[in-house]
């Protein structure tokens, strides 16, 4: 058996990813069952066997909103296939997916698809990706449009490409195309002579280079990530696929590249890397194997500590499952049913291994809160919501204890929706979707001093008395809640100041405005009465919360409301209007700077104005806009917002009593 090859297939939505790993499939004669069109939302593993040799294709999304599918192929994958439409412009998302194949270290091929089309023009496909990729690119298979049938060379074996079926035939090309043919092929020359110093040395010394030291030289420029390979073709009707094939087979480094770069376990390891959960058929958990075999009916240890038993594994073949006694070093294995295994654990043989780590996975751009619509609903969520995250790690789901929200957070709203479409139609669970509540605060801004309320309270039998002085003071922004009890005599006796500091932490909870928690202040219990029949801990507990409520009233009470961080980062053309839109929306611009071919926005704005931010941005940068958001801090909310903020309040307030 061949070393095994594993490549992610990038590009944007539409470029043809499917349609290759098909196409790449049926020449190896594997059959393709699941026949789909419509775009495919979450990654897809084919398989098959050239030349002896495995070869498994992850297939990703195009979209933007499902980069986290991308982050996890890469992070397992020998290359990567860029597929490039030559008959429609360039979108950012294939320069982000090349970008984010280039900081993890992947090799990269370019696959310039449908010249088939009559929209296609490769010449400028070539001179969008030249002047948008930072990377060296070096056409292998070039096509000469306008020729009879669009004439595909074969810059290495400097002839022209004849395809019968699956097989590949060599003739000359035309002499009108010599003189070009010669320049590109020239210049692949050289840059294969760049790979190797005996390479260089004999290039200068005679001018050429064999066919077999070409392969080399490009082989290794590829595995240093020093150039990107291109090859032209059609997937659909197979123009160009059996040779693009063959020189995969040709170039893809060995997997011990990839082993090394994500640091494995030389002794027996492999990596989850996407995770299958169908109700019916159960778990599938894709992993990689970078060291050792595993065989059926065994068991592994997991980077979670646990030990597994498993029975069945599979191998992708075509688009579905091969089921197999063992899977060898750089193959692809897919276990069946097994709890401990979702995306993200590393698994081994052996009880000690160094975990593989994550990949750094893109920040989440939208939160919604999610509604369960029955009690059945609310009974399954939780479950369900488990195995969403073992299939997509990149969706977010939390639980705010102050507003009791179950929280949803994810790319974009496609990538919320499709979520919501999975719990729905794969586990039953009905949700409705909302904008989440701001948790607001409030605070005061000036001090009171002697602040006294006295609860008594007498009805037959024991009564209850309890009287308190406070002082009451803000605080710096941030720092919450300080406690200070200077009592002196014996007006009340100590072991009830834990029972008023728990008041006070117990009005703390609704603020006099709108019922937000109280921030930011400091209460001085400084003096009191009590009964030594009628005091308790429950009378100055009572008393306490009174006391510091009067006090507050009476201290100025301002609304707080919370500022993001953010970093923006949208293409240079369009900083004035998303500076401007951030303005807009109350937000204070920090700074701007360039970020690659980006300009990155630093600035702070209100929670409320950016909770479906994405949606502007993109709309802004034509979908080419993404940003990172903390939160920051809080501040008080203009008399505008404040006003409008406790008046919304106090009506679903009072809309909750009535019900």
């Amino acid at each position: 058996m061949g070393v095994p090859k594993v490549l992610t297939i990038l590009g944007q939505t539409d470029a043809g990813k499917a349609k290759l790993s098909e196409a790449l499939c049926k020449v190896c004669g594997e059959t393709i069952k699941g026949q789909k069109k419509e775009s495919n939302f979450y990654l897809k593993i084919y398989g098959f066997n050239y030349k002896d040799t495995p070869f498994y294709l992850l297939t990703t999304p195009g979209d933007e909103n499902f980069l986290g599918e991308v982050k996890w192929a890469l992070k397992v994958s020998d290359a990567a296939i860029l597929v490039v439409d030559s008959s429609n412009p360039i979108k950012y998302q294939t320069i982000r997916v090349f970008e984010m194949a280039k900081e993890m270290g992947v090799p990269l091929f370019i696959f310039i698809n449908k010249i088939d089309e009559e929209k296609s023009n490769f010449g400028q496909t070539i001179c969008d990706l030249q002047d948008n990729l930072e990377i060296l690119q070096v056409p292998v298979v070039y096509i000469f449009e306008g020729q009879p049938n669009n004439l595909l060379v074969d810059l290495v074996e400097d002839k022209a490409i004849l395809e019968k079926g699956n097989k590949i035939e060599y003739i000359d090309y035309p002499e009108n195309v010599k003189h070009r043919v010669s320049t590109l092929r020239e210049n692949l020359i050289e840059t294969a002579a760049e790979g190797k110093d005996e390479l260089i040395e004999k290039y200068l010394d005679t001018g050429s280079l064999t066919k077999e030291e070409i392969l080399e030289g490009l082989k290794l420029g590829l595995a240093n990530n020093k150039i990107a390979l291109i090859f032209a073709g059609a997937a659909k009707p197979g123009i160009g696929v059996s040779v693009f094939l063959e020189y995969l087979y040709h170039f893809v480094p060995s997997y011990e590249l990839v082993r090394t770069r994500i640091e494995a376990d030389e002794k027996s390891s492999g990596f989850i890397f996407k995770t299958i959960i169908d109700p019916f058929a159960g778990k599938l958990s894709y992993g990689r194997v970078f060291a050792g075999s595993f065989f059926s009916d065994n068991t592994i240890f997991t980077s979670n500590g646990k030990e597994e038993k498993y029975t069945q594994i599979f191998v992708p073949r075509g688009d579905g499952l091969q089921q197999v006694k063992e899977v060898k070093e750089g193959e692809v294995i897919v276990f069946a049913k097994v709890d401990g295994l979702y995306t993200g654990i590393t698994f081994s043989k052996n009880p000690k291994f160094k975990p593989i780590a994550l990949p750094e996975l893109p920040s989440p751009m939208i939160t919604m809160a999610i509604h369960p619509e029955t009690r059945a609903d609310e009974d399954k969520i939780s479950g369900a919501l488990v195995k969403i995250k073992e299939e997509d790690p990149s969706i977010i789901f939390t639980r705010d204890e102050e507003t009791k929200e179950l929280l949803i957070s994810g790319l974009g709203v496609l990538h919320i929706e499709k979520t919501i479409e999975k719990l729905r139609e794969k586990f039953g669970v009905k949700v409705k979707l909302s904008t989440p509540k701001i948790p607001y605060r409030e605070t005061i801004k000036k001090a009171v001093h002697g602040v006294i309320y006295r609860h008594k309270k007498q009805s037959g039998g024991r009564g209850q008395f309890a009287e308190v002085h406070f002082n009451i003071f803000p605080l710096e922004r941030g720092k919450g809640f300080e406690f200070l009890e200077t009592l002196t005599g014996m007006n009340v006796p100590r072991n009830y100041v834990p029972a008023v500091e728990k008041g006070v932490r117990e009005a703390m909870e609704r603020g006099p405005l709108a019922g937000f928690p109280v921030v930011d202040v400091k209460v001085q219990f400084y003096d009191g009465k009590s009964h030594e029949v009628d005091s308790s801990d429950l009378a100055f507990k009572i008393a306490a919360i009174h006391c510091f409520r009067k006090g507050v009233e009476q201290a100025n009470p301002v609304l707080l409301e919370p500022y993001v961080e953010m970093e923006i980062y949208v293409p240079d053309e369009t900083v004035g209007d998303v500076v401007g839109d951030l303005n807009s929306r109350r937000g204070r611009v920090l700074g701007i700077e360039k970020d690659k071919k980006m300009t990155k926005i630093s600035a702070v704005v209100p929670m409320a104005e950016v909770q479906n931010y994405v949606v502007s941005l993109q709309g802004f940068t034509g979908g080419r806009g993404y940003f990172i958001s903390r939160f920051s801090h809080y501040e008080e909310a203009p008399p505008f917002v404040a006003e409008k903020v406790i008046a919304e309040r106090k009506s679903q307030m009072e809309a909750a009593k009535e019900e």
